[in-house]
This record gives C-alpha cells, structure tokens and sequence, in this order.
C-alpha cells in the first residue's frame, strides 16, 4: 500500500494563452479577481469593493482591478475613492489610455473640467494621431472657461482632417460666445467656400448678419445664392427693394407668400418685423395688407400651427378679437404645446366675458401647463364670475404658489382671491385676505384697493371704504369707481 505523500496542490489553467499547470495560490488570486468582477457585474456594489480590496491587498500592481474598483465606487456615488482608484491604476499601466479616458469622465462629472483638460492635454501629447482626444479637450476647455484652448485643438483636428462641417460649427459657436461676429462668420465663409453647391452655408451666413444687423452684408450673401441659384426664393425675397413705402413692399410679397413651395419660415421672417410697427401705427392700407398675407399664409400652408399661431397674432394686434381666437382655437387643435397662444386666448375671452368657455380653455391650459400661473388664474376669475367661489379659491391659492416674479400677475391673483371671497358674502374673510397685502406694492394695484374698500363698505367702515375707492380712481378710472365715489354705495 503506498503512504499518503503530502505534495504541494496544483491545478491545470491556463496563462499567456496556453495550458499550463498553475500553483493553487495563482487560482486563489485569479478566482478573487474574477469574484470581484462577478460581484461588480451583478450590481452587488459593496460585496464588489471588498473583494477587490482583498485581491488588491496583495496584487496593489494589478491595474485592471483598480479599474473595476474606481468603476464600483463610482457606481456607488462616491467620486472622491473612484478618482483615486483610476488614478491608480493609470499610474501602473500608463499605456493603458483608457484609464485616463475614465478619469477625465469622473472629473468632469464631479464638475472639475479643468483638471479633465490637462488629463487630455497629456493623451493628445501621447496619442497625436487621435481625432477624438482633440475633440474632447476642445469642449472640456470650453467647458473649463478656456474658449481659446478649445479654438487651440480645434485648429489641431483642423490640420489632422482638413476643414468638416463638424469642426467649423463648433468654431462658429466658441467665436459668437466670445462676441467676436468677424471670425465667427469667417467660419460660415469657409465652409461656404469649402463646399460652394451647399448653399446652406450661405444661408447661414446671411442670417447671421441679419441678427447683428449687417444688412448691406447680408444682402451681399443673398446676391450671392441668387447668381449660384436664381430660383432660391429665400434669397429673392431677401433681397427685395425695401427702401419704398411698407405697403409696396408687402404688395410684393404676396406672390411669394401664394407658393407653397416657398419657405414657410422664410415667409414669416418677413412679417415679424411688423408686429413692432402695429403697436407704432401702421397705416391702414399697409394693415390690410399684412392681413392679406397671413390669409395666403393660411391658404399655402393649412396644416402648419405656426401658420395659425402667426395670422392670430395679425388680428390680435389689430384689435380684431373673434377673429384671432379662431385662429388661435385652430393652432392648439394643431399643436398644443405653445403657451402664448392659450394665454392670448384665455385674454380675449376674458375680455369678451365669455367665462363658460373661459373656465374649459384654462382648464385645458391646466391640463397642457401644470406650472402656469396664468391659466389658473383665468380659472379662478371664470370659476368666481360662474358662481363657484370656493374652486376658485383652490386654484388661485395654487396661482399664488407659481407666479414666483411676476409681480403684476401675483398681484391680480390677490385680488381675485379677495373677489371669490366678496362674491361668498365673506366679507371679514375678504378684508383679512387684503389686509395681509397692502404695503406690499398692492397699495398701488386699482383693483385690489377698490375690492379692499368693498369689503369695509360691506361691514360698515364706510368713511374707510370711500378713501380706498377714489385712492383706486386716481390710479386708474372707471364707470363703476366714479358711481361708487358719487353715491357712496356699491
């Protein structure tokens, strides 16, 4: 019988892409890492950070497993550890570019760019054949506050890739936040002259001068697309003799506005510039003839909101109320989504006191606009004018909340908690409720001073309710005042 030999125990792995048979201790510290990344893969964070930490008590040169490690921490959110784990392990294998990709990843998250900056101002050092370290140290350096180290290895890609669409845009962008227009049109001009058949570019251009007010360039860039492409109607229209009377210009803008083919957009640049002039005055002629292009407008492009939203705007500043809710009406059934439309809508009906529809429309505005005050101020006013003080209440109390800085608006959403509380017959509630206001710019809001003089008229401080009132009339006159003020009564 042979005797029981104590040797030392092996196992068969395999190393270096070959079989091998390996020491137990080598399985032991292979199967730890492979637990810990296990650990780590099944989103049992913590488990994962003692494992690693056990292997890496006596393997502290592995740098995959301060990877894994860094990448656990961050996991947990506990930047400070993950930093120093990646940092680690970029020191024991600094090939490994990688590593210090995570790095710059976990500092910028942690909101330190600049220190992903000069992490990536060493990989370009080391790696200049990547495009895509030098794309990243430009937006981290924009990112840190350093627009002109962006523009620096922006220039580098440049040099690598020739001039791309990508690369002047991002140029264009870091020159117009440093307000230097010059150079950021010379970028729109380069790729202009880079790629003369996309006459975007062009478009580009010219509308950048536009929004600086460089017409006589603008213009230039326009004849420009019209002599490469006579039929570009953005850029006939733009160039269009405006030095004559506003109505021949709008008169020769309505055989572009009849072609539906014509650049909606295009189209109501030109009329936005006379929204200005109608609150100026406009003469009547010219007025019609705004109106005659939002009518073609409506006739070339039925389906389009802004199409609506925009010939609703013509009415609504030319005090045609019906007829701009009902474009208004036609632009929310088409896209629901702009506030403006719904809260001129919810004026007009205000004011025409049609408070049935008043309350379903803000209501509705609620529903798209949780965050609006104004929608539920409209519902506070329609539900109190409907005879349901109370859900009015509720809903301005909410109003109250979300007008935030708009002091115009909270002030009218006081006053017509104040009403709701007049028409309940609660007149000691009404009277606490303003009294908790005056003095804080209320005393200078008509509606809130005469309403405050209704409810002291209503319990008995008549001398008081009298001062309150003519101190509203001065502010701004009415009928209803100036009765109050002669007869002493409501």
């Amino acid at each position: 019988m042979l005797g029981i030999l104590t040797l030392p125990a092996f196992a068969q792995n395999t190393l270096d892409g070959q079989a091998k048979i390996v020491p137990e201790e080598e399985v032991n510290r292979q199967s730890l890492f492979i637990e810990a990344e296990r650990e780590r893969l099944l989103e049992h964070f913590e488990k994962a950070v003692e494992k690693y930490k056990a292997f890496l008590y006596d393997n502290g040169d592995n740098a995959a497993a301060w990877y894994g490690l860094a990448r656990t921490y961050a996991e947990l959110k506990d930047p400070a550890n993950a930093v120093d784990a990646v940092k680690k392990a970029a020191q024991k294998d600094p090939a490994n570019e990688w590593y210090a990709v995570y790095l710059a990843e976990l500092y910028e998250k942690i909101g330190q760019a600049k220190d992903a900056v000069a992490v990536y101002q060493d990989l370009v050092k080391s790696h200049p054949e990547t495009p895509a370290f030098l794309e990243r140290l430009a937006y981290l350096s924009v990112l840190s506050g350093d627009p002109k180290g962006g523009l620096k290895a922006l220039d580098q890609l440049e040099k690598m890739t020739g001039v791309t669409e990508a690369i002047s845009d991002k140029k264009h962008v870091i020159y117009l936040g440093m307000g230097n227009i010059k150079k950021a049109a010379g970028e729109l001009e380069k790729l202009a002259d880079t790629y003369p058949y996309r006459l975007e570019y062009r478009h580009r251009l010219a509308e950048l001068y536009e929004s600086v007010g460089e017409k006589d360039a603008a213009r230039k860039v326009y004849e420009d697309i019209l002599r490469r492409d006579p039929d570009d109607t953005v850029a006939k229209i733009a160039v269009l003799e405006k030095s004559g009377s506003d109505l021949a210009y709008l008169n020769s803008l309505k055989p572009y506005f009849k072609d539906p083919n014509v650049s909606l957009d295009g189209k109501i640049k030109e009329l936005l510039p006379y929204f200005e002039k109608l609150n100026k005055g406009l003469e009547p002629q010219a007025i019609e003839a705004l109106l005659q292009l939002g009518a073609l407008l409506e006739q070339t492009h039925p389906d389009e909101a802004k199409v609506w939203s925009v010939s609703g705007d013509l009415f609504y500043y030319t005090d045609q109320m019906p007829e701009a809710l009902d474009r208004y009406r036609r632009c929310i059934k088409l896209n629901p989504t702009v506030f403006s439309v719904w809260d001129n809508s919810l004026a007009i009906l205000s004011e025409q006191k049609n408070y049935p529809e008043l309350r379903r429309t803000a209501e509705q505005a609620m529903d798209a606009f949780p965050n609006q005050a104004t929608a539920y101020y409209y519902y506070g006013l329609a539900a109190t004018e409907l005879g349901d003080p109370d859900d009015a209440i509720r809903q301005l109390g909410q109003a109250t909340l979300m007008a935030g800085n708009n002091i115009a608006l909270r002030l009218d959403i006081i006053d017509q908690i104040g009403v709701a509380h007049l028409r309940k017959k609660d007149f000691g509630g009404a009277k606490m409720h303003y009294e908790k206001y005056l003095g804080n710019g209320s005393d200078k809001h008509p509606g809130i001073l005469e309403h405050y003089g209704d409810a002291l008229y209503q319990l008995g401080a008549r001398d008081q309710a009298m001062e309150y009132w003519q101190k509203a009339n001065a502010i701004l006159p009415s009928p209803g005042l100036e009765q109050k003020i002669s007869t002493g009564k409501l």
